[in-house]
């Protein structure tokens, strides 16, 4: 399914009436919380809307971005759009339609990606399955959890963080390119329940315990990386192969002219980012592909092998017997001087064909971080499935989060909006 959303579209799509009225909005305003405190929130930073119901943001500059999850309309993320398409038409049509109440807005299809969230989830049939699934990732050298990190160096592309309770395992924690998260989706709704379930403590309790052997794998995208992978996911020509960001910018500005398509890239970055609009990113992007280039190598098969059979195996898959015999040859090396020297031995390149010619063979990750003598029995399965939730459950919430919308939207107008009219 498809989460969450950040979209941005150049503020002259808008009326002038409609940006003044927005940037009114910006101003410091007060609310009262729980507590009877006073805080200070910005519309800029945040749309927190009142009562129980959830949250967006939205800035207002010389383009209009916001942010936004199917929670925002439908109550609840466990499931929702397939299509990033149906969920940028729903997200953009609740905000200004429903929320705003705009008479018009620019529609959903002129808007540009740039964040994209790609999620599916998976049975592992018990929570301690689940629990031991995630030691066995989060520990891929010690069988140990490591600490949460901020920063995930790029030339550590196998490293997986994992927070202290074992909940959320990040990929590429901190990268400003793409990241993926691993958490367990009974745990996330207990710490973070739909706010329309919080007076249900027997609904939220049957819906979390259903959750508790469910892993939410989650993909993070931005708009950086959908820029420098641009031409290898099919979305400009194999002409820009060879262009630097800068260049590319501008060479993808007079194609996207060419196809009657408004170009759009920011300019504050020595690397300019290429932003591709929603219909064209729908029509052109494998959203499988992307969330697979993530978590792929976290499935790979880990088969009865010896040294033979891996070679077989290699020279069965290589384009060439030379690439087969280096990448056999890298992996002997590991087992001899440990993965870090060996892959100071090779080149960055070498190194990720190395391993994914590895991977394909039945080398995982983790055999290939842990050096050991290759597994002469197959391991005993993790029966794991595709997960899709149970729609009474779902429409339980959609139904109370629904009934709940026309006077917390509302509330927002008279208590918020009015204030700054």
């Amino acid at each position: 399914m498809i989460d969450t959303l950040r979209l941005t579209i150049p503020a002259e799509q808008f009326s002038v009436a409609d940006i003044l009225w927005m940037q009114r909005q910006m101003h410091k305003l007060t609310k009262t919380d729980f507590t009877g405190a006073s805080t200070d929130w910005s519309i800029c930073t945040g749309f927190d809307l009142p009562s129980w119901t959830d949250s967006f943001s939205l800035t207002v500059g010389t383009r209009v971005t916001i942010e936004a999850s199917p929670k925002i309309y439908q109550g609840h993320n466990i499931d929702g759009p397939q299509t990033l398409r149906e969920a940028a038409y729903r997200i953009v049509d609740f905000i200004f339609g429903h929320v705003l109440r705009f008479t018009s807005w620019p529609s959903a299809s002129l808007w540009y990606v740039a964040r994209l969230d790609i999620t599916y989830s998976y049975d592992f049939g018990t929570r301690p399955a689940l629990e031991s699934w995630f030691d066995t990732v989060a520990g891929i050298q010690r069988g140990q959890r490591r600490a949460s990190v901020d920063f995930r160096p790029d030339e550590d592309p196998l490293a997986i963080h994992a927070s202290p309770s074992g909940r959320t395992l990040y990929q590429g924690l901190g990268s400003r390119l793409k990241v993926g998260k691993i958490y367990c989706k009974g745990a996330d709704l207990k710490a973070h329940p739909p706010k329309c379930l919080s007076n249900d403590a027997n609904a939220l309790d049957a819906l979390v315990e259903e959750f508790q052997p469910i892993a939410r794998f989650e993909c993070q995208v931005r708009a950086t990386w959908l820029s420098k992978q641009a031409v290898r996911l099919g979305l400009l020509p194999a002409y820009f192969a060879h262009d630097q960001l800068g260049q590319l910018s501008d060479n993808a500005a007079l194609y996207f002219q060419r196809l009657g398509i408004t170009p759009l890239s920011s300019s504050r970055s020595k690397n300019p980012i290429v932003y591709f609009p929603v219909n064209y990113l729908a029509d052109l992007l494998d959203l499988d592909s992307v969330w697979e280039s993530e978590f792929s190598h976290l499935f790979a098969r880990e088969v009865a092998m010896s040294d033979d059979s891996l070679l077989r195996e290699l020279l069965s898959l290589a384009k060439t017997p030379g690439a087969a015999s280096r990448a056999f040859a890298f992996y002997g090396s590991v087992r001899a001087y440990g993965f870090a020297a060996a892959r100071k031995s090779v080149g960055k390149t070498q190194f990720y064909a190395h391993r994914r010619l590895l991977g394909l063979a039945g080398v995982s990750d983790a055999m290939l971080q842990d050096g050991a003598p290759l597994i002469r029995h197959a391991p005993s399965a993790c029966n794991v499935r595709a997960f899709t939730p149970s729609r009474e459950r779902l429409d339980l919430v959609e139904r109370a989060h629904s009934l709940s919308l026309p006077s917390v939207i509302a509330r927002l107008h008279n208590e918020v909006f009015s204030r700054v009219a």
